[in-house]
């Protein structure tokens, strides 16, 4: 029985992140195989980077 492959789609994001002296604004573009997916990848790459993230607005191209 052959699998079906889970196809990858392209998002974009902005958000708001702040770390402990201000906020920023931080917009971008991934692919991802699902929304979930995406959201923990920004969220994983924005924390590495010493930001936490206050506001995501994710959305599906």
């Amino acid at each position: 029985m052959a699998s079906k492959a889970k196809e990858s789609e392209r998002y974009t994001f902005s958000a708001q992140v702040g770390d402990e002296y201000d906020t920023y604004s931080a917009k971008g573009a991934l692919v991802a195989s699902s929304r979930k997916e995406a959201m923990d990848k920004i969220d994983a790459g924005l924390r590495s980077r010493g930001y936490e993230v206050l506001d995501l607005d994710l959305r599906k191209e």
